[in-house]
């Protein structure tokens, strides 16, 4: 079962890095499901029958991290948790503002307010589970493959695993960068073709492989180098010529190893150097020192100083050799990188401090940042900060980062403590490379989203796991023996509550996964640059995406938007007649499916037919409030329900219900709209120009919808440049001269 968990382990660390870094859905799915298919086999192995007993019972490894991973897995739900609006008011008042505009917007028409609901913390719920999912799974990956490194010939062949991929990623991104391939496996790049990138999409995260590898290599390095002894030869007898030569051959093949992994180490330092990136460069070099400072420290060690410079000086002098012109002119330009990323992390900060105590949800960064973008950003959309210590703030809050810092302070503190105890050279130079990965994590992740790549978690965590294992590795005897302490659990008892609640954690995680992946083979929404995936999927994959998994925002907006015209009407179109049949029954079949579905879920709105207009309306006011509902950070998910409603002047309560309704819906896309999207604010405009003719001229509305039409459409002007300005400003000089043919109207929405 053990040596199974192990090979599995393996495994995953080597498709999650050679497919792209696992950022992608199938890959982070077999991630998932791998790891948990290896945990259970840890289980599995860690009930065991005490035979003075009779009793079945769970062996628990006692971690440094146990705690900070259940405080951080507590907070992840913490967020998620419905709370009365009285406690959501005190801790965040800023999730209360944004939980009141996820309300439907026809109960707000007939005064609904959120006092007395219940909301989360975090406004968009979703994002949180995945992150649940993600950690729950890293945690689990970390606790299992520190089970199956058992000794020290485990630990040798993951190091060696590790070093090898690493030299794999390096020697293929050099060959497709100078080559002039510029292809990782399948998909050819075509933005920053001067990087070496080897099988990732993001040259800064191969650069963050490259760095831990060349860490992890040093360390090793260090750990298998003989120690300097001290020979008490008595006799003035010089050994014999013989005797010198079987010295000689004995330690021939630890020779050939520390030469293996120097040089090792020297290949992945020429791929992190020729990816141009500057915080992992700079990352490194600070976590080399602090490598060197610690051993330094200890006297028996001041030798791996020395080795450590030696593999700095190689790298350095092999990459003069082929030249570092494109390396040193990023550099060069480093004062405008961090002008731009300390643009980004301020604006972070902003969302933060609406914020504060809780965060937004950690996930949400990429929904709610749009509000705070900054007007130099314009038109652009961010998924991450480049900064991860600012945007885990914004997603977390204080207490999220607190939880942070002390379950990661407790494990250094316990693990240099260790680490201190320890003289084995294996244990107190492979020991400390945890520390120095995790400080090179902290320092890269100032100006990077380095943790977002699943792959790159998982190193790390091996890293850490491997380190641990070494700090805990005793020789007894001519056997390994692991120190490790456990917690021993009857199974009848507590072990049996905790095996339970292991077993249910993996369970949910599996489901969800599962899940979240179903729903994305039906309708693409997480970024996939690899695959030419569908983006407007048939009517039929967008429901089953959302009977999958329905939590999903973006499934919902998109079945709202949809184009319905293929199920409406009454003749298909075919080209040929041989294939009419086939064609015409399939449909059939997909439109008694629609049908059913649509039944479930309008209830009493629906009225026969998919062909009958007022269900397609239902269909898609509902899917649209409930993507509003899920997701309340989404401009466009507003703008498209206020359009909606507005389309409903055939029904009696049209000017008491459903204008106000859209009112509302689109006063909420302008409270998020930011400057990511001009078209927005365009859309904006031409409402409140349509509104403010729907009002004589003397009621106060219509100068209020006016006066927001006007804004907007200047906003929409100063986020557009060239010829798509030229474009925009005379379609808005089309669209208010159909409401008001006069230029003075003209002159106030272009500015003149």
């Amino acid at each position: 079962m053990e040596k199974a968990a192990y090979i599995i382990y393996l495994s995953i660390l080597l498709f999650s890095i050679f497919m792209f870094g696992a950022v992608h859905t199938y890959m982070y799915t077999l991630m998932t499901l791998g790891v948990l298919s290896a945990t259970v086999l840890v289980l599995w192995k860690n009930v065991r029958k005490d035979y003075k007993s009779r009793q079945y019972r769970l062996r628990v490894p006692r971690n440094s991290l146990h705690v900070g991973f259940l405080v951080l897995l507590g907070f992840l739900v913490f967020q998620v948790i419905p709370l009365p609006s009285f406690v959501l008011d005190f801790l965040s008042p800023g999730a209360s503002v944004v939980a009141e505009k996820s309300l439907p917007a026809v109960e707000m028409v007939n005064g609904a307010a959120a006092e007395g609901r219940w909301f989360s913390l975090a406004a968009y719920g979703y994002p949180v589970r995945m992150s649940m999912v993600r950690f729950v799974v890293y945690g689990l990956f970390f606790f299992g493959f520190l089970q199956t490194l058992q000794s020290r010939g485990r630990i040798n062949v993951a190091v060696s695993f590790l070093l090898a991929m690493g030299c794999f990623e390096a020697l293929y991104g050099l060959m497709e960068t100078y080559s002039g391939s510029h292809q990782v496996l399948w998909y050819t790049m075509d933005y920053a073709k001067e990087r070496v990138k080897g099988t990732f999409i993001n040259g800064n995260h191969f650069a963050a492989f490259m760095a831990m590898g060349v860490l992890l290599a040093a360390a090793f390095a260090g750990a298998i180098a003989p120690e300097k002894r001290i020979h008490r030869n008595h006799s003035r007898r010089k050994p014999s010529l013989s005797a010198r030569v079987a010295s000689f051959l004995e330690g021939e093949e630890a020779l050939f190893k520390r030469v293996l992994v120097g040089l090792s180490g020297v290949v992945m330092g020429l791929g992190l150097i020729f990816s141009a990136c500057r915080g992992a460069i700079l990352g490194w070099a600070g976590a080399m020192f602090l490598m060197g400072l610690l051993l330094v420290l200890r006297k028996p060690y001041r030798r791996k100083g020395a080795l450590l410079l030696g593999i700095f000086v190689l790298i350095c002098g092999y990459a003069v050799q082929i030249g570092v012109e494109y390396p040193l002119e990023r550099f060069m330009k480093i004062e405008s990188g961090i002008k731009s990323r300390s643009r980004y992390a301020a604006r972070t900060m902003d969302l933060f401090q609406d914020f504060q105590v809780a965060g937004v949800g950690v996930g949400n960064f990429q929904y709610a940042f749009p509000k705070y973008q900054s007007e130099k950003d314009k038109k652009k959309y961010y998924i991450f900060a480049h900064n991860d210590w600012a945007q885990y703030m914004a997603e977390a809050g204080i207490l999220g980062l607190g939880l942070l810092l002390g379950g990661a302070g407790y494990y250094l503190f316990k693990t240099l403590k260790l680490w201190a105890r320890r003289k084995d050279a294996y244990a107190v130079c492979l020991g400390v490379a945890p520390v120095v990965a995790l400080a090179y994590i902290g320092l890269h992740s100032y100006v990077e989203f380095t943790l977002h790549t699943p792959a790159n978690v998982l190193i790390l965590l091996s890293i850490m796991a491997i380190g641990y294992a070494a700090l805990h590795l005793e020789r007894h005897h001519r056997r390994d023996v692991m120190s490790y302490r456990y917690y021993d659990l009857p199974l009848k008892y507590r072990g049996g509550v905790v095996l339970v609640l292991i077993l249910g954690l993996i369970g949910w995680t599996g489901y969800a996964s599962i899940r979240h992946f179903m729903g994305e083979v039906n309708c693409n929404t997480v970024p996939n640059s690899t695959m030419n995936r569908d983006q407007a999927p048939p009517m039929e994959e967008l429901l089953r995406a959302v009977s999958w998994d329905g939590g999903n925002a973006a499934y919902w907006y998109k079945l709202g938007s949809a184009d319905y015209t293929d199920y409406t009407d009454e003749k298909d179109k075919v080209g040929g007649s041989a294939d009419y049949a086939d064609y015409t029954d399939e449909k059939k079949q997909t439109k008694e499916w629609l049908d059913g579905w649509l039944g479930q879920n309008l209830g009493k709105n629906y009225k026969g037919s998919l062909k009958n207009p007022c269900n397609l309306r239902n269909l898609r006011i509902k899917a649209l409030e409930r993507s509003v509902e899920l997701n309340p950070f989404d401009a466009q998910y507003h703008l498209r329900l206020g359009w909606e409603y507005a389309h409903l002047w055939q029904e009696k309560d049209y000017h008491t219900k459903w204008l106000p309704a859209a009112d509302i819906s689109m006063d909420r896309a302008g409270y998020f709209a930011g400057v990511k999207n001009p078209h927005l604010h365009q859309e904006l405009g031409n409402y409140w120009t349509m509104r403010s003719r729907s009002v004589m001229p003397n009621d106060p509305l219509h100068h209020e919808a006016w006066a927001k039409a006007v804004w907007h459409f200047r906003k929409a002007q100063s986020l557009e440049t060239g010829g798509t300005l030229k474009r925009m400003k005379k379609e808005i000089r089309d669209c208010v001269w159909n409401s008001y043919p006069d230029e003075e109207y003209i002159k106030k929405v272009l500015g003149f």
